[in-house]
């Protein structure tokens, strides 16, 4: 004769195969989720190099993009660009050298490109564009609520005609 009786309950093996199911979906899609390649745009105006080396000077202002990978996958760089209101569109010539070396991953989560800030009209920015080889497309909007400035700036130019 057996002093202790177990009991399963029908009832709580339910429960507990639903909160461990919804668990591992949730976890499921929390890591699918992360492994993706996210690419985050930044920047910096007014950088100035010293003791600086060929093609840099020590006596301009540069302008410096950062695209950092915050997922897990590599991303490989192709061409940064930056977009004006009026909707010209300038890629950076940095960016077209060195491809080959813009590839960031984990262990080299970022890369940076480089350009003299002395022709580019911060006040007529909209935002900065980095495209990957993959054909995907990152932004970075420069100041706060680029949408209505982007609206204002039509209204302007339309009432200019």
């Amino acid at each position: 004769m057996s002093i202790f009786q177990f009991k399963i309950n029908t009832d709580v093996v339910a429960w507990y195969g639903a909160i461990v199911a919804t668990s591992g979906l949730f976890l499921s899609g929390y890591n699918i989720f992360r492994d993706k390649a996210k690419v985050v745009v930044s920047y910096q105006k007014g950088m100035r190099f010293l003791n600086a080396l060929s093609p840099y000077s020590e006596n301009k202002d540069y302008f410096i993009i950062t695209a950092t990978n915050k997922g897990r996958r590599p991303v490989a760089i192709g061409n940064v660009a930056i977009k004006y209101f009026s909707g010209e569109t300038f890629i950076l010539a940095d960016s077209v050298s060195n491809q080959n070396e813009r590839v960031i991953t984990e262990e080299k989560p970022e890369t940076k490109v480089v350009t003299d800030q002395s022709e580019i009209y911060f006040s007529k920015l909209y935002y900065i564009q980095v495209f990957d080889r993959a054909g995907r497309e990152y932004r970075k909007y420069l100041g706060r609520f680029p949408t209505f400035k982007k609206f204002w700036y039509l209204i302007k130019n339309y009432a200019k005609k």
